[in-house]
Parts: C-alpha cells; structure tokens; sequence
C-alpha cells in the first residue's frame, strides 16, 4: 500500500512547487549544496559525536582510573568539536538565513509577476485581501520548508543514521528495540498526520476566506459606516472564525490522542531498551561505554523523533501554504503576448474594429458584441453613450486588451493588438476612469506614474491643465501628500482631477474618459471641459457619458444598445433623427440618463 505523506495537497502541484523552488534557488545551488553538507556536520558533531566521546571517557575511567592522560585527550576532542560544531552553525546559520531571505524576496518577485500577467477579468473574479495573503505565504513557504529540512529534520537523520551505525559497531543486540523504536514513531506520525489531513486542508481554505473577507470590510469601511453595520461585519467576521476554531479543535483532539499513543510507546520502548543494555553489561555482553552512549542517545534522539510528526506536519504545511500561488503559476495565462510579438508604432491613432464578436462566461453564453464594427480616423472625439449594460465599458477594455476578444480583429494604426506586446499598447492609451485608481502614495508618485521620467516643469503644467493646482496647493505637503488607500483623503472631484493631469502627463496618443467629469461640480467641470478639450486636439478620443452635455461638442457620438451601434452621427444629427438618442437627452434630469 502506498502511503501518501501529503494527502491534503495534490502531489502535481508539491512537483510544481519544488520545480519552482528549484528554479529560483539554482541561481544559489552551491550555497545550497553547503548548507547541506555543512548544517548536518554541525548536527553529527553536537548530537552523535560529543556523547561519543563521553561515553568514552566513562569507559577509560573505569578500566583505569590512574589514567589521566587518555580521558584528558577526549575532554580535548569533545572540546575541538564543540568549537567546530559552534563555528560552523554560526557562520553556516547566518548564511542559510540570508539565503532564504533572498529566496523570499525572489518569490514574492516570481508570485507578483505571475499574478500580474493575469487579465483583468481574473482579477475581477478574485478577492484581493486573499491574494495578498497567499503571495506573502508562498514566498514564505521556502523558508519555512528549508527551516523543516536543515534544521530540524537534518539532525534527525544524522542523529538515526549515525548512532545507529556506532550501536551496530559497539553493542549489536541494542539495536533491535532501537529499530522498533523508530518504526512506532514515524508510522505513528504518519497515521496521525493522514488523520488530521482533511480538516488541515479545510482550515487552509477557511482562513484564506477569512482574510479576503476581512480586507473586504476595511477596504469598504466607508460603506459600513454608512449603513451602522459595524456590528454585523464584526459578527460574520466572528462566526468565519469560530469555524475555523471548530475545525482545528478536530485537529487537535486527534493531535492529542496521537501524542498519548506516542508518548506511551516512547516509554516502553525506552524502558525496554535500557533491561535489555542493563542485562548485557551483567552479562559483560556489552560495555559501560555503550550503555551510556545508549541512554544518552535515548535522552536526545527519542526527543528529536517526538517532534518527526511535527516537522512533515510543517513541511506539509509549507507545501500548502504555496499551493494557490503555485496553481495560478501553472495556470494559463487568458491574456498574452504571441511569440515575437513586436511593440505597437503609432503615428496615426485610427482605430478599427472589424467584424468583433465578444462574449462573458465559461460558455461564452453571454454576447456582448456580434459583428460589431467601427472606424474612428485618427484625431477624432467620438462619445459613447447608452443604458447601463449596452457594452460601452466592454468597448474600452477590449481596446485596452484586457480581455481577448473570440472573433474578428481591433486594430490601431493598421495594426493588429492581439499581435503587438501589451505594454506598447498601453503605453499608447491614456485612460481616465470614473473612480480614479489612485496608490496609498504621494500626489507626486500618483501623478507621474505614466511618466516618471516627467520633469518638474511638465508635472506644474499638467497640474494647471488639469485644475488641481487650486488644491494641492492648500495641502500642508503639497505633491508630497500622501493621499491614503486608493486615494481615500481626497474627494472624488480632487481624485478624478489627479487623473486628468496623469492622463495630460502621459501624453499619449490615444485618449479614453469614462466618465472622469462625473465627480466634478458644475464650475469645476467647466473648467475641465475646457483642459480635456485641448487634451484631446490631435488625439483620437473616445468619451464614455450618461451626462450626454459633456459629450454634445465631440466630432461623433455613438450610441450603443445591447452591444449594437443603434444611431452614428453629430450631437445635431442624432437630436434631429429623433431616434434612441434624442430619447435619451429628452429623458435626462439633472443631466443624467434615466434608465
């Protein structure tokens, strides 16, 4: 029967994890490979080789008390190994750890690549308080597992295999209730460790909810404030852990029953060895020098051996913690760069949509676009406006490439996105949304994050274009505000006014605004008006508004319906068709579209 160590953790993805341990820690293999040799040196000299000697130095007193000269050379030698044992832990030690630090920092870099590489649609799927969670777990798997197997392990193996060999050498007959010994403890452990598996497994899952729903609630602590239900977070957040409590306190009670079994056997088995060494030194069978080194063995290996269900509990543990990074590794990425893909040039930002069919879901059975298609000449504004749900949103992100779509083709300048490197497709687009994405950093770093090699002059100018000059300047650290998490110190009209001068900073050829007046006041949006107006000279734009005012002047408003341009043409052209966007106007109150 085969016996599975790690029943919790599918054994493809223990191969992925070691596969990617491995990778990450070839660039370090010698260091490794000294570690390896060097760390259990230390252990053989400190667990095997110094009760050796004192068992030694017993025996020469006993046979000679008058001898000096012999058990001084062995106080001699305990004390050489002892130095060496100290020298090389503290030097092999402080190596080991840098090594695992630098190994962390390198998974962390490895994890955030990978999930970076996922598209924006899996991330929408996601909570991002767990993901955070889970990256630091895995990056700090590696340590936990080395730790596991240098420094715990290490001495086991060293300590078992080494003692037992001089046992065979000195005193034969010990070693049969020794080998009994070992076998109860490591197939207790296992038995105990494959008990306990399911609700380790389950507590895992349990914990990585708990900490999405947790980051949940703070990330949207102005909305429970808003509603008074504070106490109604903090309770679901209480009963998310006292289920975890009810799960582990399964664990435990098998945990503790493990424990008595073992610590039973442990000793019987001791007693058991010590008769038998007892009785063969009686029988000058064998020597005093191998009974002490006997029951000095005992002292420190059973003790070792107590904890082996401890160290595969925690090796295991270290697997699992970096098994949902490890399976968002392997998993596809849904969208990529083609093999030599080259960087998108654009000196005309004209934009096509050919034949474009675009579903949501598994089974792709919710269409949003069928056949669509639209050219927009470089340097032209269009609008896109509509009812909620008629694909507008969808429109940018499949320019933007967030998403691929199943049919036809979206090219700029003659050029094929799915064919051309995602950053120089982005790189070419400068986007405002209507909740702006901003850092919990400076005003400065927000701003210039699509341009950091932006000099100071360029940042006032597009501070002034963009009208945020007025309040930064009244901040008591100016640029060097830090604006809180996801710009939470700021209004939405000062945050949506920080993206605006962003987008101007980019300067780049390709323009899209959702809905980035939408927070402003009426004077402020006039005068943003005027800064996007002269934003979007010589750029192609696309203009995404339910306030259909903002939107009157562009070259061309499209108005989508269920995924289908329904009407084309000038705010004049469309008002005086009489069709779904003159409705619209009609309908608005207050200068928002009635749904």
């Amino acid at each position: 029967m085969r016996i599975k160590l790690f029943s919790r953790t599918d054994s493809g993805t223990v191969q992925k994890t070691i596969a990617i341990f491995r990778e990450e820690a070839a660039q370090e293999k010698h260091i490794v490979w000294l570690f390896s040799t060097l760390i259990p040196f230390s252990h053989f000299l400190y667990i095997v080789l110094l009760p050796l000697l004192i068992s030694f130095i017993v025996q020469s007193l006993i046979q000679d008390p008058h001898d000096l000269a012999t058990p001084l050379w062995l106080v001699g030698g305990i004390i050489v190994s002892g130095a060496l044992s100290l020298f090389i832990q503290h030097y092999a030690f402080i190596g080991f750890f840098n090594h695992e630090e630098r190994m962390t920092t390198r998974l962390a870099e490895r994890a955030m690549n990978g999930l970076l590489r996922h598209s924006h649609l899996f991330f929408s799927n996601q909570k991002v308080g767990s993901l955070a969670g889970d990256v630091n777990t895995f990056s700090r798997s590696y340590l936990s597992l080395m730790d596991t197997l240098f420094l715990n392990a290490s001495s086991i193996v060293v300590s078992f295999i080494t003692s037992l060999l001089i046992i065979a050498i000195i005193s034969p007959p010990l070693l049969i209730p020794l080998l009994l010994l070992t076998g109860f403890i490591i197939g207790e452990s296992i038995l105990s460790l494959q008990k306990r598996s399911p609700y380790r497994n389950k507590r895992k899952e349990m914990q990585s909810r708990l900490f999405g729903s947790i980051a949940d609630v703070l990330g949207n602590q102005t909305l429970v404030r808003m509603f008074s239900s504070q106490q109604r977070e903090v309770a679901a957040i209480v009963r998310e852990r006292q289920a975890i409590e009810g799960v582990a306190k399964e664990e435990i009670d098998i945990l503790q029953r493990s424990a008595e079994v073992r610590q039973g056997g442990l000793y019987v088995f001791q007693a058991i060895t010590m008769i038998v060494a007892i009785y063969l030194v009686t029988q000058d069978q064998v020597s005093v020098a191998a009974l002490i080194f006997t029951v000095t063995y005992l002292g420190r290996v059973t003790g070792a051996m107590y904890n082996i269900n401890s160290i595969i509990r925690t090796a295991e543990q270290a697997f699992l913690d970096a098994s949902k990074v490890t399976e968002i590794l392997a998993n596809d990425i849904e969208v990529f760069d083609i093999p030599h893909a080259k960087p998108l040039e654009v000196t005309q930002g004209d934009i096509q949509f050919h034949n474009v069919n675009f579903s949501y879901g598994t089974k792709r059975n919710e269409v949003v676009f069928q056949n669509l298609s639209l050219v927009i000449p470089h340097g032209q504004s269009i609008g896109l406006v509509g009812r909620s749900g008629g694909g507008k949103s969808t429109f940018t992100q499949l320019l933007l490439r967030y998403m691929d779509i199943q049919d036809g083709e979206i090219t700029i300048n003659k050029q094929n996105i799915a064919e051309v490197t995602q950053n120089s497709l982005r790189e070419n687009i400068a986007y405002v949304p209507q909740d702006p994405y901003l850092f919990h950093r400076t005003l400065r770093e927000n701003i210039t994050y699509g341009n950091g090699h932006a000099t100071d002059t360029e940042l006032q100018q597009a501070i002034k274009k963009a009208h945020a000059k007025e309040f930064i300047d009244k901040l008591p650290h100016g640029l060097d505000t830090v604006v809180g998490e996801r710009g939470v110190k700021l209004s939405g009209g000062q945050r949506q006014r920080v993206a605006i001068a962003r987008a101007i900073l980019k300067n780049a050829p390709i323009l899209i605004l959702d809905e980035a007046t939408s927070a402003l006041d009426s004077e402020s949006e006039k005068l943003i008006q005027e800064a996007l107006s002269n934003l979007m000279k010589d750029r192609t734009s696309i203009v995404i508004a339910h306030r259909l005012s903002t939107i009157a002047k562009l070259d061309r408003i499209i108005v989508l319906d269920n995924g289908k341009i329904v009407e084309d043409g000038t705010h004049t052209e469309l008002l005086k068709a009489g069709g779904t966007y003159a409705k619209l106007w009609s309908h608005q109150s207050g200068g928002f579209i009635e749904d």
